[in-house]
């Protein structure tokens, strides 16, 4: 059996994927950075057929993969996938087309877990937006982002951490609406989604993984975030 081990973020986490897929899969052994957010991305990575089982660990096995040297690639190619790739060595196989699946899952229900909502998810088309404070762009124009997505949805959803969407209200005063949410039920909410827009995160991660329409917000000067896609692309729309 092919153990591998990773010590990264969760969207480092996503990232390597492709390469335990590639290399036959096997068990998954994540060392702890944020026990609860490596719990909870690790509810996500069970799913994955290629994968045996997923630990949340001080110390991996001494017989593990190191998923970690990525990071001795990672200013040298366009994207994590593939610095993943160089580090085990191994040829860049193709991965565009999503390396994810999603699950369905029971979502709270009730007005109480979606701000500002008169129905429960799920009833209406929606688009998912994330944004951090990490890899933003401060010319990414949000209020006409947000005004784009709702003709393609009737509603818009901002996943994430409570703190992240206050944040982004105060700076653009839109009318999308939080939901909190786990990665497990993220990934549902953006696999049924019309559109993800966000900027680089663990959300976005899932959003490539799952292979659907995103747009990318790209921090200037951050050269590993897009998939092979130039800022500010909309993918299969």
């Amino acid at each position: 059996m092919v153990r591998f081990t990773h010590g990264g973020a969760t969207g480092d986490l996503i990232f390597s994927l492709p390469t335990i897929k590639a290399m036959g899969g096997g068990e998954l052994y994540i060392t702890k950075y944020d026990e609860q957010r490596a719990n909870s991305i690790a509810e996500l990575i069970r799913l994955q057929p290629y994968i045996i089982k997923v630990e949340v660990v001080d110390t991996p096995p001494e017989d593990c993969i190191n998923l970690n040297k990525f990071r001795d690639h990672a200013g040298h190619h366009h994207n994590l996938v593939e610095a993943h790739f160089k580090g085990q060595g191994i040829p860049v196989e193709r991965w565009q087309d999503g390396w994810l699946k999603s699950m369905k899952v029971d979502l709270p229900k009730g007005t109480n877990n979606l701000k500002g909502a008169n129905h429960s998810i799920g009833i209406v088309p929606y688009c998912i937006i994330n944004r951090t404070t990490n890899y933003a762009d401060p010319n990414f124009n949000w209020a006409k982002e947000v005004d784009y997505l709702f003709t393609l949805a009737e509603d818009v959803i901002f996943i994430g951490y409570e703190s992240e969407y206050n944040t982004f209200q105060e700076l653009f005063n839109t009318k999308a609406r939080f939901m909190p949410c786990s990665f497990l039920e993220a990934a549902y909410l953006i696999h049924n989604a019309k559109m993800f827009t966000g900027c680089y995160s663990a959300m976005s991660t899932i959003a490539m993984g799952l292979g659907i329409n995103y747009r990318l917000e790209q921090a200037p000067g951050h050269t590993c975030s897009s998939l092979n896609e130039p800022r500010e692309t909309i993918i299969n729309v």
